[in-house]
Order: structure tokens, then sequence, then C-alpha cells
């Protein structure tokens, strides 16, 4: 009978030539398999160690168990477990309860000072036309060199202070206002006539879970743009390029056009049959990261319980999550949290999507002023698959 050779951390490590801080984020990420070993430690499966390590000597993209695929990076910022985002050592679902997006940031940032404490940008002097929230951030980045005569600066201090300005900016633009120096939370619900504290609170707690979460594809994105040393303000717009499709960003838009289906509790088993049927997802169920529920949903979801918001579905939520789960075996995922949230706080259009990237741009700054501090330019190699010259 065949034994598994299993590898102490130190041994895992060292033969991958990682810090064991990586180690841990290629087990989290599904790339190494783990037992428990003597006392607290674990053990670590040699077979997944070594073919990691020849696959990353020979050039090729990893894969994990989410099928996704690319060149393995090191990373300070956020490490992802089952029990959610951890921003350099901080749970994210405990910072949700009590922190600003603001204190997430000079966190993920590495602060020493703090950059909030500067006043805020004025706004570009532009004709906006008639754009969806994120276009219009995207037209705001666009223009920044008009109003920051050190906008291609590549000094870190500065980096840091221009990331707070440019958040700032990117949500004067989410909500059609001018750049505000009140927190980021506060802004939002002004923005969109919030004045319940519950609402108001709900808003933060979503702001912080959507700051990071690892290597996500508009992460990447922003880290591929920034090793090119682009300026900060185009790397943000790499990262809101990939932020807008129907797969990421906008991913709480598709669970909105079924939830809008479901005006009581006879119509939702109805309406899921519909796309069970039909073959189709259930957008806002599952998540490819974590093996059981999505931890950031979780949290959001219990505010919403503890806020006892008056409003039809907050008391259908429960029934909903359990025919999901009962039709097509997931769990609700953020997304899902968003769109109830716009909904429960009766937001405008696009809302849930706006605090996403509200919160997530403070994360892709993060990952630039990381990757600026890299020697190298990313460049994976490619796999050739068609045709080849015929001798």
């Amino acid at each position: 009978m065949k034994s598994p050779i299993y590898l102490s951390a130190g041994e895992a490590s060292t033969e991958l030539g990682v810090r064991q801080a990586t180690l841990y984020a290629y087990v989290s990420r599904g790339l190494i398999r783990s037992i428990p070993g003597p006392g607290r430690q674990r053990r670590y499966h040699a077979e997944d160690v070594r073919a990691l390590r020849d696959r990353r000597d020979a050039g090729e993209p990893s894969s994990d168990k989410s099928g996704a695929t690319g060149p393995l990076l090191e990373t300070q910022l956020t490490l992802i477990t089952e029990q959610g985002p951890v921003y350099r050592g901080q749970p994210a679902v405990k910072l949700a309860r009590t922190s600003s997006l603001e204190a997430v940031a000079t966190l993920l940032w590495d602060c020493t000072d703090d950059p909030f404490a500067n006043p805020a940008p004025q706004a570009p002097e532009m004709t906006i036309p008639d754009l969806r929230p994120l276009e219009r951030v995207m037209m705001a980045f666009a223009a920044w060199p008009a109003i920051d005569r050190a906008a291609f600066t590549l000094s870190h201090r500065l980096l840091i202070e221009k990331g707070a300005a440019l958040l700032r900016a990117g949500i004067g633009a989410l909500i059609g206002e001018a750049p505000s120096s009140d927190p980021v939370h506060l802004t939002l619900a002004r923005g969109w006539n919030v004045v319940d504290p519950k609402a108001i609170d709900l808003i933060r707690a979503a702001l912080v879970l959507s700051a990071d979460h690892e290597f996500n594809t508009s992460a990447f994105a922003v880290r591929c743009a920034a090793s090119t040393r682009a300026p900060l303000h185009a790397a943000l717009i790499a990262g809101l390029g990939a932020f807008s499709g129907p797969r990421h960003g906008a991913a709480s838009e598709r669970v909105g056009a079924w939830l809008e289906k479901i005006g009581s509790a006879d119509d939702i088993e109805p309406v899921m049959q519909e796309l069970l049927i039909r073959g189709e997802e259930l957008a806002g169920f599952g998540n490819v990261i974590y093996e059981t529920r999505d931890p950031r949903a979780a949290c959001l979801l219990e505010l919403i319980a503890e806020g006892n918001f008056d409003h039809p579905l907050a008391g259908l939520l429960p029934q909903i999550i359990a025919t999901a789960d009962a039709l097509f075996g997931k769990a609700p995922n953020i997304d899902f949290a968003f769109a109830a949230i716009q909904r429960l706080l009766k937001l405008p259009a696009h809302a849930g999507m706006s605090i996403f990237c509200a919160g997530r741009l403070t994360g892709w700054i993060a990952h630039a002023l990381e990757q600026y501090q890299r020697a190298d330019r990313i460049r994976p190699r490619a796999i050739y698959t068609g045709e080849r010259p015929r001798s």
C-alpha cells in the first residue's frame, strides 16, 4: 500500500523557496493539501509541494480548486481562509463589526500617517454624460492628471496620499457629487438619502467586507498595470475595466434580475425552479473560493437579521436561502448580500455594485502600492495549443 509523504512547514517552504506565510496562502487556495500534525502543527503533502515547484520552475501557470490560472505571486495583504479574508492578520468579518473603510485602508496600505487627514481633492472639470456610476468613476480617473500635477509619481509616500484622494474622488463619482472628506459610508448614505443608523452601519460593514479578496481578476489587472509602472489612476482604471464584467463586480445586478420577480413567499420556489429547469445558474449563490459558505455574505446577512429592517424582503430571506439550498445545493455569496442590501434599504439602481466598487477601490490601491515596490514586471507565459509550423 502506497504511503503519502508529508513535509513540515519548514521543509515545504524550503523546497518551494518561499516564506511560510506564502505556503499557508497556497494551502488556502487549494494548491497544497495539508493534514493535522503533532501538536498544533500541520503536515504538507510532498506530492503537491513538488508538483507546484516543478510547474513554477517550468514557467507553467498554476491552477487552484477554483479553476483560476495564472502565475503565483506573493502578497502580504490578504489571506483567504474558510472563515473569510484576513487583512494583514485581521479577520475581515471582525473588522466589519466596528471598523470604517478608512481604517481598513490604513491597515492594507500599511500607513504610518493618516492620509485621510488631508482635505478632499477637487473634482475634475468636465461634462459627464448620463452614465452608470462605474463609468463615471472611469471618466473621473481618466481626467485625474488635469487636477494633480504629480499624477504620474511613483513616490511611495505620495502614492499613499494620492490613494486617499483617488478613493474620495471615486466615491464622489459613484454618487454624482463632489469628493468629500467625510467617511465613505456617511458620504454614500448622504448621497442615497439613508438616515437610519442601522442602515448606515450596514453600508459601512459591506464596504469593509468588499475591500479585498486576494488576487481576484480586478486586483490582478491592477497589479499587471502597476508592474509596468503605469500611474496609480491608470492602474485603477484597469481594475475597473475587469470589475465591470457580469462575472465580477456586476454580479449583484444579475441577482437583482431574478430577485425582483419575488414579491411574496409564493414566488420563491417557482422563480428558482424556472432557472433550474432552464439549466441556468442562480446568481448570488455558490462561490468557487469557499467550500461551504461565503463568510462575508454570512456576516452581512447576520447584520441584516439584527437590524430588523422594515421591508418585505427581510422576512423572505430565510426562505429564499433555504429554497436555494434545497434546489441548487448552494449558499449565498456576497453578491446576493449586495443585491439584498440595495432592495432592503431602497437604494437607487446600481447601488449594490457601487458599494462593492467603493470598498474594492481600497484593495486595488493596496495591490498597486505593493506591486510598485516589486522589481519584476508581471508577464505570464502562454501554453501554445495552436497549429505549429510544418517542417
